[in-house]
Protein backbone atom coordinates (compact mmCIF):
# COMPACT_ATOMS: atom_id res chain seq x y z
CA UNK A 1 0.00 0.00 0.00
CA UNK A 2 2.85 2.40 0.83
CA UNK A 3 4.37 1.87 -2.63
CA UNK A 4 1.00 2.24 -4.33
CA UNK A 5 0.38 5.58 -2.62
CA UNK A 6 3.86 6.90 -3.43
CA UNK A 7 3.47 5.84 -7.05
CA UNK A 8 0.09 7.56 -7.24
CA UNK A 9 1.56 10.78 -5.82
CA UNK A 10 4.25 10.71 -8.52
CA UNK A 11 1.75 9.99 -11.30
CA UNK A 12 -0.56 12.84 -10.30
CA UNK A 13 2.30 15.30 -9.76
CA UNK A 14 3.66 14.52 -13.21
CA UNK A 15 0.25 14.90 -14.82
CA UNK A 16 -0.36 18.07 -12.79
CA UNK A 17 2.90 19.62 -14.02
CA UNK A 18 1.81 18.93 -17.59
CA UNK A 19 -1.63 20.44 -16.97
CA UNK A 20 -0.15 23.57 -15.38
CA UNK A 21 2.07 24.04 -18.44
CA UNK A 22 -1.00 23.92 -20.69
CA UNK A 23 -3.01 26.46 -18.72
CA UNK A 24 -4.14 29.59 -20.59
CA UNK A 25 -1.41 32.24 -20.60
CA UNK A 26 -3.71 35.00 -21.79
CA UNK A 27 -4.75 37.05 -18.71
CA UNK A 28 -8.10 37.70 -20.38
CA UNK A 29 -8.80 34.00 -20.76
CA UNK A 30 -9.48 33.01 -17.19
CA UNK A 31 -10.92 29.53 -17.74
CA UNK A 32 -9.71 26.17 -19.00
CA UNK A 33 -11.12 25.55 -22.49
CA UNK A 34 -14.29 23.46 -22.69
CA UNK A 35 -12.48 20.68 -24.58
CA UNK A 36 -9.90 20.36 -21.79
CA UNK A 37 -12.34 20.47 -18.85
CA UNK A 38 -12.85 16.65 -18.64
CA UNK A 39 -9.10 16.00 -18.26
CA UNK A 40 -8.63 18.76 -15.68
CA UNK A 41 -11.72 17.68 -13.75
CA UNK A 42 -10.55 14.06 -13.75
CA UNK A 43 -7.18 15.13 -12.36
CA UNK A 44 -8.77 17.28 -9.66
CA UNK A 45 -11.00 14.39 -8.61
CA UNK A 46 -8.06 11.97 -8.39
CA UNK A 47 -5.97 14.44 -6.38
CA UNK A 48 -8.89 15.09 -4.04
CA UNK A 49 -9.40 11.35 -3.50
CA UNK A 50 -5.70 10.72 -2.78
CA UNK A 51 -5.48 13.58 -0.29
CA UNK A 52 -8.54 12.26 1.54
CA UNK A 53 -7.04 8.77 1.67
CA UNK A 54 -3.74 9.88 3.24
CA UNK A 55 -4.99 12.61 5.57
CA UNK A 56 -7.46 12.89 8.41
CA UNK A 57 -10.81 14.50 7.68
CA UNK A 58 -10.05 17.59 9.80
CA UNK A 59 -6.46 18.07 8.56
CA UNK A 60 -5.32 21.25 6.82
CA UNK A 61 -4.76 19.33 3.58
CA UNK A 62 -8.25 17.86 3.53
CA UNK A 63 -9.90 21.18 4.39
CA UNK A 64 -7.85 23.14 1.85
CA UNK A 65 -8.64 20.55 -0.81
CA UNK A 66 -12.36 20.92 -0.10
CA UNK A 67 -12.06 24.72 -0.20
CA UNK A 68 -10.44 24.60 -3.65
CA UNK A 69 -12.83 22.03 -5.10
CA UNK A 70 -15.88 23.97 -3.89
CA UNK A 71 -14.58 27.39 -4.95
CA UNK A 72 -17.50 29.51 -6.22
CA UNK A 73 -15.78 30.07 -9.59
CA UNK A 74 -15.72 26.32 -10.28
CA UNK A 75 -19.42 26.48 -11.16
CA UNK A 76 -18.66 28.31 -14.41
CA UNK A 77 -15.52 26.43 -15.46
CA UNK A 78 -12.09 25.63 -14.04
CA UNK A 79 -9.98 28.67 -13.08
CA UNK A 80 -6.23 28.19 -13.73
CA UNK A 81 -5.43 29.29 -10.18
CA UNK A 82 -7.33 26.27 -8.81
CA UNK A 83 -5.13 23.89 -10.82
CA UNK A 84 -1.96 25.68 -9.74
CA UNK A 85 -2.95 25.71 -6.07
CA UNK A 86 -4.01 22.06 -6.12
CA UNK A 87 -0.68 21.08 -7.67
CA UNK A 88 1.09 22.94 -4.86
CA UNK A 89 -1.12 21.27 -2.25
CA UNK A 90 -0.41 17.85 -3.75
CA UNK A 91 3.33 18.49 -3.77
CA UNK A 92 3.28 19.56 -0.13
CA UNK A 93 1.12 16.59 0.87
CA UNK A 94 3.58 14.18 -0.77
CA UNK A 95 6.46 15.76 1.16
CA UNK A 96 4.61 15.42 4.47
CA UNK A 97 3.53 11.86 3.63
CA UNK A 98 7.10 10.80 2.82
CA UNK A 99 8.22 12.10 6.22
CA UNK A 100 5.48 10.18 8.04
CA UNK A 101 3.66 13.33 9.14
CA UNK A 102 0.25 12.46 7.72
CA UNK A 103 -2.09 9.55 8.33
CA UNK A 104 -0.25 6.37 9.32
CA UNK A 105 -0.16 3.68 6.68
CA UNK A 106 -1.72 1.10 9.01
CA UNK A 107 -4.82 3.29 9.32
CA UNK A 108 -5.07 3.61 5.54
CA UNK A 109 -4.81 -0.17 5.15
CA UNK A 110 -7.22 -0.78 8.01
CA UNK A 111 -9.77 1.65 6.57
CA UNK A 112 -9.65 -0.08 3.19
CA UNK A 113 -9.95 -3.53 4.77
CA UNK A 114 -12.83 -2.63 7.04
CA UNK A 115 -14.64 -0.80 4.27
CA UNK A 116 -14.73 -4.21 2.57
CA UNK A 117 -15.96 -5.80 5.81
CA UNK A 118 -18.78 -3.28 6.07
CA UNK A 119 -19.70 -3.78 2.43
CA UNK A 120 -20.00 -7.52 3.07
CA UNK A 121 -21.94 -6.88 6.27
CA UNK A 122 -24.37 -4.65 4.36
CA UNK A 123 -24.93 -7.38 1.77
CA UNK A 124 -25.58 -9.98 4.50
CA UNK A 125 -27.94 -7.55 6.22
CA UNK A 126 -29.83 -6.99 2.99
CA UNK A 127 -30.10 -10.76 2.60
CA UNK A 128 -31.57 -10.94 6.12
CA UNK A 129 -28.54 -12.85 7.46
CA UNK A 130 -28.19 -11.21 10.83
CA UNK A 131 -25.51 -13.51 12.30
CA UNK A 132 -23.04 -12.97 9.45
CA UNK A 133 -23.78 -9.23 9.26
CA UNK A 134 -23.47 -8.71 13.01
CA UNK A 135 -20.15 -10.55 13.36
CA UNK A 136 -18.50 -8.55 10.58
CA UNK A 137 -19.86 -5.23 11.84
CA UNK A 138 -18.74 -6.13 15.37
CA UNK A 139 -15.17 -6.70 14.20
CA UNK A 140 -15.13 -3.26 12.59
CA UNK A 141 -16.58 -1.65 15.71
CA UNK A 142 -14.00 -3.20 18.06
CA UNK A 143 -11.03 -2.42 15.83
CA UNK A 144 -12.18 1.17 15.33
CA UNK A 145 -12.76 1.75 19.03
CA UNK A 146 -9.28 0.48 19.90
CA UNK A 147 -7.65 2.65 17.24
CA UNK A 148 -9.50 5.74 18.47
CA UNK A 149 -8.32 4.97 22.01
CA UNK A 150 -4.69 4.39 20.99
CA UNK A 151 -4.61 7.59 18.94
CA UNK A 152 -5.66 9.46 22.06
CA UNK A 153 -3.12 7.87 24.39
CA UNK A 154 -5.43 5.29 25.99
CA UNK A 155 -3.98 1.82 26.44
CA UNK A 156 -6.39 -0.87 25.30
CA UNK A 157 -4.82 -3.90 27.00
CA UNK A 158 -7.32 -5.79 29.16
CA UNK A 159 -9.90 -3.03 28.83
CA UNK A 160 -13.46 -3.84 27.80
CA UNK A 161 -15.07 -1.69 25.13
CA UNK A 162 -17.34 -0.24 27.79
CA UNK A 163 -14.30 0.92 29.77
CA UNK A 164 -12.68 2.33 26.65
CA UNK A 165 -15.81 4.37 26.04
CA UNK A 166 -15.71 5.73 29.58
CA UNK A 167 -12.05 6.73 29.13
CA UNK A 168 -12.88 8.45 25.84
CA UNK A 169 -15.62 10.43 27.60
CA UNK A 170 -13.17 11.45 30.36
CA UNK A 171 -10.78 12.77 27.71
CA UNK A 172 -13.61 14.65 25.96
CA UNK A 173 -13.14 12.55 22.82
CA UNK A 174 -16.71 11.27 23.07
CA UNK A 175 -19.69 13.25 24.32
CA UNK A 176 -22.13 11.57 26.67
CA UNK A 177 -24.67 11.35 23.87
CA UNK A 178 -22.19 9.66 21.53
CA UNK A 179 -21.00 7.32 24.30
CA UNK A 180 -24.57 6.12 24.92
CA UNK A 181 -25.05 5.47 21.22
CA UNK A 182 -21.80 3.50 20.95
CA UNK A 183 -22.61 1.53 24.10
CA UNK A 184 -25.80 0.46 22.35
CA UNK A 185 -23.69 -0.86 19.48
CA UNK A 186 -21.40 -2.62 21.94
CA UNK A 187 -24.37 -4.37 23.53
CA UNK A 188 -25.35 -5.87 20.18
CA UNK A 189 -21.70 -6.68 19.47
CA UNK A 190 -21.48 -8.65 22.72
CA UNK A 191 -24.61 -10.63 21.84
CA UNK A 192 -23.28 -11.34 18.34
CA UNK A 193 -19.86 -12.51 19.52
CA UNK A 194 -21.48 -14.82 22.09
CA UNK A 195 -23.87 -16.24 19.48
CA UNK A 196 -26.90 -14.99 21.41
CA UNK A 197 -28.84 -14.65 18.17
CA UNK A 198 -32.27 -14.56 19.80
CA UNK A 199 -31.41 -11.42 21.77
CA UNK A 200 -31.36 -9.09 18.76
CA UNK A 201 -33.08 -8.87 15.39
CA UNK A 202 -31.98 -7.77 11.94
CA UNK A 203 -32.84 -4.14 12.68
Amino acid sequence: MQDIICERFNELLKEGADLVQKLPKDPYKQRVSNEEIPRYQSWLSSVSNLIRVVTKEDSYFSEECTRLITNEHMSSGIPPQIIQKMQGLLSSAKEEWSKGLLRKIEYVISAATFDDFLDHAAKYHKANKKSEASVLASAVLEDTMKKVALKNGIKTDKLSLENLIEDLVKKDIFTLVKSKRVKGYVAVRNQALHAEWDKFDIK
